[in-house]
């Protein structure tokens, strides 16, 4: 029985009923108290729990469960086994799942116990890996919210930013010009909110290139440089030559390395005013890259440490930030197989590492250059193609969006209908002929993708010039329907050039197919005639 005992990957620990020690195996030492002459000295449970109560989260974690059943047991009603788990802190922090129990002697009936067993398996690992898939799922759960979430503020954001466009397009008084610019502005500041919010949510893989990690760090740097200098923080940059290249999304990667800083920052104004940052990148011995961020501030306290990457979650005062940064962080490595970490330095700050592979970017494939625009503007006046006027059909639930697009066409010369209900807008299509239609992916009854089979199923070529607008382009839904098809469509909020140019295109592709058709037929010069007639 000995040597079964001191075979098994778990501690063992067996008292007799008065509670003196009859055997303690190998593995148990492992665990506890690696220096057998202490542990040597403990020859009943009351003298080992005094040893090894300082090793515990909780002086009685150790001894409830064995003193809360003595008194049972010399009376022999011992009860059954039953679990429990120890948070240990010496000699190294780990999580200890214990089964404890009576020991049975003789005939079950007899209900008489010949002592007591302890066993201690080591879950530090399997708590861990839990502690991600719990994380994984909150963020999935949070992500199927996000989805309807943006869907809806992008509806009415993009009325604003659209409605204060064509205000500035007109002749206004300088300080109407200022007012609707500051409208603007604060819209376009909510868009980059929801923006940040579908990061995390993102179901589809990264569009990945060759990625170098360092020039990410350095352009990252550039966004930042003129904010960190006049708020007196200085940034130590170690970034290792030759660091290999590797398949990434440079944009995420980019957005990574920006809200590590931001969040850098944001700790050493609050808690002093003034301090230091060091972004290192590095090879691991384990043939990863890996990134580094550091600050000299306060650190992360060790209560929140296990809830830094949680959506929402913030130590900010109101006003500060969204707690949405570091869980986008944590969302872009996970999406490119990476892992990311947080610990407090010797000197005190706090250290994100963020390891991500090295997968080898095929020799042919180029890398992509970031620009360094931080935010949209409102673009100038773009250069676009003279179409002639065009009967447009606008299908869109929304009031305002609906009477947008209507205006910002209709001042382009268009002919344009405009209906809030789906089912009406099959029964236009099926009364008048149209150019193209404008239609949005969400709606009640009759969406989008219902809209669009109902007309191709009636063998209507009009299908082939349809420009969908949404919100929701990150959606599984959404990715499914309009990427196989190759539809062109408009991301809610979208800039009223941006309107322009794609009716532009699909109305310019409209017409270039239209002549190949007619020269293509033997009578096209006819028709030709009675077209310019």
């Amino acid at each position: 029985m000995r040597a079964v005992l001191e075979s098994v990957p778990v501690g063992v620990l067996l008292l007799d009923p008065a509670g003196r020690i009859r055997f303690r195996n190998r593995q148990f030492a492992e665990i506890f108290e690696p220096d057998t002459r202490k542990l040597a000295k403990a020859q009943t449970f009351p003298q080992l729990a005094e040893l090894l109560q300082d090793h515990f989260r909780g002086a009685n974690a150790f001894a409830f469960r064995w003193l809360a059943s003595r008194d049972q047991i010399a009376k022999d009603q011992p009860g059954q086994m039953e679990s429990d788990e120890l948070e240990l802190l010496h000699p190294l922090a780990r999580v200890i799942a214990r089964h404890s129990g009576p020991v049975p002697a003789g005939h079950a009936a007899t209900n008489q116990s010949a002592g007591w067993i302890e066993v201690y398996e080591d879950i530090t690992r399997q708590r861990h890996f839990q502690s991600k898939l719990l994380q994984t799922e909150k963020m999935a759960a949070l992500g199927q919210l996000v989805s309807g979430i943006a869907h809806e503020l992008n509806n009415p954001l993009t009325g604003i930013m659209g409605y204060a466009q064509l205000l500035l397009g007109r002749a206004l008084d300088p300080k109407d010009v200022a007012e609707t610019r500051n409208i603007y502005q604060e819209a376009e500041r909510a868009r980059r909110i929801v923006k940040n919010l579908l990061f995390f949510a993102r179901e589809s893989k990264p569009e990945r290139t060759r990625t170098d990690l360092n020039e990410i760090v350095e352009r990252a740097l550039a966004l930042r440089s003129y904010e960190l200098k006049v708020q007196n923080i200085t940034v130590e940059t170690r970034l290792q030559p030759n660091l290999p290249a590797t398949l990434a999304d440079p944009y995420q990667l980019q957005q990574v390395v920006l809200n590590l800083l931001i969040n850098a920052e944001q700790a050493l104004l609050q808690a002093r005013g003034s301090g230091g940052v060091s972004i290192f990148t590095f090879s691991t011995p384990a043939g990863r890259i890996a990134l580094e961020v550091s600050d000299d501030g306060p650190g992360v306290p060790e209560e929140i440490a296990s809830r830094i990457f949680d959506p929402f979650f913030s130590t900010k005062p109101p006003g500060v930030g969204t707690g949405l940064g570091l869980s986008i962080v944590y969302g872009i490595v996970k999406q490119h197989g990476g892992d990311v970490t947080v610990s407090n330095s010797p000197s005190g700050g706090a250290c994100f590492v963020v390891e991500l592979p090295v997968v080898r970017p095929p020799e042919w494939l180029p890398g992509r250059s970031i620009g360094l625009e931080a935010e949209r503007k409102i673009p100038a006046q773009a250069i676009r193609r003279n179409t002639k006027a065009s009967r447009i059909l606008v299908v869109e639930d929304e009031p305002t969006i609906a009477r947008l697009i209507n205006e910002v066409l209709s001042e382009e010369g268009h002919h344009v209908d405009a209906v809030t209900d789906s089912q009406e807008g099959l029964s236009r299509v099926a009364r008048h002929p149209y150019d193209a239609i404008i239609c949005d992916l969400r709606m009640p009854r009759l969406d989008g993708p219902a809209f669009y089979e109902s007309l191709r199923r009636s063998g209507n070529s009009i299908t082939e010039r349809m420009l969908f607008v949404t919100g929701d382009t990150l959606a599984k839904a959404t990715r499914e329907f309009l990427e196989p098809r190759k539809l062109p469509f408009l991301e809610k909020p979208f800039l009223v050039e941006e309107l322009k140019l794609a009716v532009d295109q699909l109305l310019d592709s409209t017409w270039r197919e239209s002549s190949s058709r007619e020269s293509s037929s033997p009578s096209h010069k006819s028709r030709k005639a009675d077209k310019i007639s």
